[in-house]
């Protein structure tokens, strides 16, 4: 099993994290490294800082994640002063993604897809349910593959309508919760 270096930043710079993914990637890598104590180098690629801020995350010391989430406040503070709003920045992210799926012609066979998966998968998740053969079939097959179904029919749905950034926000919330 690999380290989750994007699930420990996301948890203890949340705001940095948001960034990495979007046109403010490059600010948001050098204020991470930073932080971690390393001198960003302007030649490196980004999986070569990916690697640096994954070996530094592995063996970081308490001093230096707080010196991370000491940079992420900062740079929400930055960002709000700046009016960067990520929900915009996310929204034309997701639009490009469908921009892209209509002009490379993929947009037909994503579109009957996304049918096959809601047509068959929901009708055969409530055949099983209202027919009875749930009661034929053990417990914990039928309970994973209607989970499986519901899971497709919401990606399906999040693809063609995008999710909001207070679900993420309400999953993070709910994940530090429970820690």
């Amino acid at each position: 099993m690999s380290f989750d270096w994007k699930g420990i930043l996301s948890t203890v710079a949340p705001m940095l994290a948001t960034a990495y993914g979007t046109p403010l990637a490059g600010m948001a890598t050098k204020t991470i490294l930073t932080a971690l104590g390393v001198v960003p180098d302007p030649k490196a690629t980004e999986e070569e800082n990916q690697q640096v801020i994954a070996e530094k995350l592995q063996n970081a010391t308490p001093a230096e994640l707080l010196a991370l989430k000491n940079a992420d406040y900062q740079f929400k503070k930055d960002m709000k002063s700046l009016d960067v709003d990520f929900e915009k920045i996310a929204s034309a992210d997701r639009a490009s993604a469908r921009d892209f799926s209509t002009k490379s012609g993929t947009s037909n066979e994503l579109f009957w897809f996304s049918i096959i998966i809601l047509g068959i998968g929901l009708s055969a998740e409530i055949w099983v349910l209202f027919r009875g053969y749930s009661n034929q079939i053990p417990e914990i097959i039928v309970g994973r593959v209607l989970g499986l179904l519901d899971a497709l029919v919401m990606l399906v749905a999040s693809f063609w309508y995008g999710t909001t950034r207070s679900s993420q926000t309400k999953d993070t919330t709910i994940q530090n919760l429970s820690k």
